[in-house]
Formats: C-alpha cells, sequence, structure tokens
C-alpha cells in the first residue's frame, strides 16, 4: 500500500471523527426523527440477546451509549469504543451512575483500531462484537478491521454489524445534504455528508465486498436487510 494511500485513509478517518465530535450534542436527537431507528435497534437487540446469552461484549463504534441501556440491562459486560470524544463523553455521562463495574471506556490511543494488531487495546478476550447503525460505513479499510477485531475476540465468538444497504433508494444519514461518486465494482460506494461544514466520508458496500473482507477470519451466517440497513451476523473461525 502506498504511502498516499495510507495519509488519504487516516485523513478520512480524522474527518469523521471531527464529524461525529460536531453533531454529538444533536445526534440522538437526530436519530430520532427517524421512527423505523427505533424498530431496527430493538430487532439487533434480539438478534444479538438470542445468539450471546452471557459474558464479555465490544462495543465497538458505540456512539453516546444507547445500546449500553439493553447490554447492561441484559447483565453483559461491556468494552466500550467509541473514537469520537463528545459521543464517548456523553456515553459516559449517560451512564456514570452504573456502578457495578459492567462497563469499561476506552480512551486515547485504545480506541484505534488499525494499531491493535500492533499493541492489544485491551487484555480481555471478548465473547461477541456489536457494532451499530452503521459504525463499518466510517472504514475505508474493511479487512484490517475485520482482521483485529477478529484478535479481541474468542474462537466462536459473534459478531453483529449493522451497515447501510447497498441499493438503497431512500437518503442515507438522515437526509443530510451529501454528494455521491461511484468507483469501480471492486470499491465501495462513497458518499460525503455535511454538517455544520464538516464532512464525513461514508463508505457503502456490497455483501459480497463485506463477505470477502471478513472471509479470512470470519464466517458469515446470515444477512437481514432492515429498511435501509443490513444486519450481518459474522462468527469467529
Amino acid at each position: 500500500m502506498s504511502s498516499e494511500i495510507i495519509e488519504e485513509k487516516s485523513g478520512t478517518i480524522k474527518e469523521n471523527i471531527t464529524f461525529y465530535n460536531e453533531i454529538a450534542t444533536d445526534y440522538d436527537t437526530i436519530l430520532d426523527k427517524e421512527s423505523s431507528n427505533e424498530e431496527v435497534r430493538k430487532r439487533v437487540e434480539e438478534k444479538f440477546t438470542n445468539t450471546v446469552k452471557s459474558g464479555w461484549v465490544l462495543d465497538f463504534g458505540g456512539g453516546t451509549g444507547r445500546d449500553l441501556d439493553w447490554l447492561v440491562k441484559s447483565n453483559y459486560q461491556v468494552v466500550f469504543c467509541e473514537p469520537s470524544e463528545g459521543m464517548r463523553n456523553k456515553a459516559v455521562e449517560n451512564h456514570k451512575n452504573n456502578t457495578t463495574g459492567q462497563i469499561i471506556f476506552l480512551k486515547n490511543d485504545q480506541i484505534d483500531f488499525s494499531q491493535w494488531h500492533i499493541k492489544e487495546p485491551f487484555d480481555i478476550k471478548v465473547d461477541a462484537i456489536l457494532s451499530d447503525f452503521a459504525v463499518l460505513n466510517c472504514i475505508g479499510d474493511l479487512e484490517l478491521l475485520f482482521k483485529n477485531l477478529a484478535q479481541r475476540v474468542k474462537p466462536g465468538g459473534h459478531f453483529f454489524a449493522l451497515m447501510l444497504q447497498h441499493g438503497y433508494k431512500k437518503n442515507w444519514r438522515w437526509k443530510l445534504a451529501e454528494g455521491l461518486r461511484t468507483l469501480v465494482d471492486s470499491k465501495p460506494l462513497l458518499i460525503n455528508v455535511t454538517y455544520n461544514n464538516h464532512l464525513q466520508t461514508v463508505y457503502v458496500y456490497t455483501q459480497e465486498q463485506v463477505k470477502n473482507a471478513s472471509s479470512s477470519d470470519w464466517d458469515m451466517q446470515e444477512s437481514e436487510n432492515l429498511y435501509e440497513f443490513t444486519l450481518f451476523h459474522f462468527k469467529r473461525k
């Protein structure tokens, strides 16, 4: 991989983190404007709890911590990873009264998944990973992500990821202003989203691209379309 591509991906990640820092105050309100989002979250919860009965969960890209409500209620122990400081601070504030020790909040250099093959972010091997509401669509190197997440979960562990559905006709990302450009078939569709003059790059993958990126360490168990999203279920080889 050329240094130019590495720098481009690094810059995109930083831009996306800045975007979510900016949107953190309004994020929950924006999400709630789409009534279907609550139905989607409930379906994710149902699929997850029916499959993962107990243990440690990595909440990857946990945002403002909205999934922590049902994760804690279901008696999971949670490692919470959110790279946006603004979003993470809201999650910490929302769950400051949880004194059971069920939640570990990663911070600083622990949150950079691209370095997890070099330095372990935490000692625990989790039983499952949850990545809700299109977190993976913020990441340009899915292959590296799947490889590094695989190192953090036990063999046979589960990974549930909710991603934007490729080809869905409705406007993505809460109907914010966006620009589209399609690359060659082997590359994801890119969507540029702006909010208060901050830019986010969204990568929309086909199911085949997701399967190929995950195949070295994960078996895809099933996928389910939920409005503009697809819920993927993977199992660690």
